[in-house]
């Protein structure tokens, strides 16, 4: 089990050290060469010495301009680990650690309330369109549900700001909370965050919940034929035990695998969403910088993105031993798989029993 562990954080260790080795080279790879445009930038602005340039320059950048690249890069990977990921070059009173710390309160609160509803809803959808499979209730579910996660978001997003914003203006059409409030823990503060949240939430709940029904109708239905189904039924069982213990515990099990992934993702936040919306979170800013070429910022986000993926891959590896030990040990998993089957012994569902 030390053995698993150690082997997964070294891993994971080694995959940020190239994500951020590689956010060091494709500053310098990028076209126009960003470092030597904000030179030229500086200078065409005038008022500043040389010295004065390259000073801008390093802050923004984390390294010494006129350094070897080799010194670069050792400035630059040693200021990542430490949390200095530079400064953006349009608001360089800033710094980007900053800019990401104040944006990502908003996208986990918006996305992982989207990401809870939406799972919840299409569980429970995929739950019954696999229980009442082949019924016209079942189709027309799948046909909704497929067509709404055809649909892009930005599209839904545009619909809901049209609708519900400049027709019956019911909701406002953007920003985290109204100007009249003071921040802070007070009544109106709270409920004009929460007014503010209900279109970005509404419009990637509609478009995700889909896939997750799709998803867990398809886990139901393969886990209908298993082996252990048919065995419970043989024995007389009655369906809403089958469906409960048997069915319904194992299929959820790739489904949870799914949302526990699906967390690193949420701290990209919704692009599309955020940016229709005007929401400040980490994706609006993802999309600004990208607009105004703002390396030092992009880079902050697409790495804050892939240090999180990496960390939830992480902790759902460490936390498959606790429901399998025979993960962490390949001797034991081979030994069980070359053990015959007592055709006496009774199938046991994943997690389960028959008790």
């Amino acid at each position: 089990m030390v053995s698993y562990v150690l082997k997964r954080l070294a891993m994971s260790l080694l995959i940020i050290y190239i994500v951020v080795s590689l956010s060091f080279f494709m500053i310098r790879l990028m076209p126009g060469n960003p470092m030597a445009a904000l030179e030229a930038q500086l200078r065409m602005q005038g008022g500043l010495s040389e010295v004065e340039i390259q000073q801008r320059i390093s802050a923004v950048y984390s390294v010494t301009p006129d350094a070897p690249v080799w010194e670069q890069y050792v400035q630059y990977v040693w200021g990542a680990l430490r949390g200095d990921l530079g400064r953006p070059i349009t608001n360089p009173g800033t710094t980007v650690v900053a800019v990401i710390a104040e944006a990502l309160p908003w996208t986990i609160m918006v996305v992982a309330v989207s990401l809870i509803i939406s799972f919840v809803i299409g569980i429970a959808v995929g739950a019954m369109m696999a229980a009442f499979q082949g019924s016209r209730l079942s189709q027309s579910v799948t046909f909704i549900v497929s067509f709404l996660s055809a649909i892009p978001s930005y599209l839904v997003a545009i619909a809901l700001l049209y609708v519900l914003t400049s027709v019956y203006q019911v909701f406002p059409s953007g920003g985290a909370y109204g100007v009249d409030v003071t921040p802070g823990l007070n009544g109106p503060y709270v409920i004009s965050v929460l007014y503010h949240a209900v279109l970005p939430i509404a419009a990637s709940v509609i478009t995700s919940f889909g896939g997750w029904a799709l998803g867990m109708k398809g886990s139901a239905v393969s886990v209908l034929g298993a082996e252990y189904v048919r065995a419970a039924e043989s024995r007389g069982l009655s369906d809403r035990r089958i469906t409960q213990s048997y069915v319904g515990r194992n299929s959820m099990l790739p489904m949870v695998t799914q949302l526990a992934l699906s967390v690193g993702f949420m701290f990209g936040g919704s692009v599309f969403i955020e940016t229709y919306f005007q929401y400040p979170g980490i994706g609006f800013y993802m999309i600004q910088s990208v607009g105004q070429r703002d390396y030092s910022l992009m880079m902050g986000c697409f790495l804050l993105i892939t240090v999180s993926v990496i960390i939830t891959n992480l902790l759902v590896d460490l936390l498959y031993p606790l429901v399998d030990p025979r993960i962490a040990n390949p001797a034991a998993r081979a030994r069980a798989a070359d053990q015959p089957t007592d055709p006496d012994q009774e199938v046991l569902p994943a997690g389960g029993s028959m008790a």
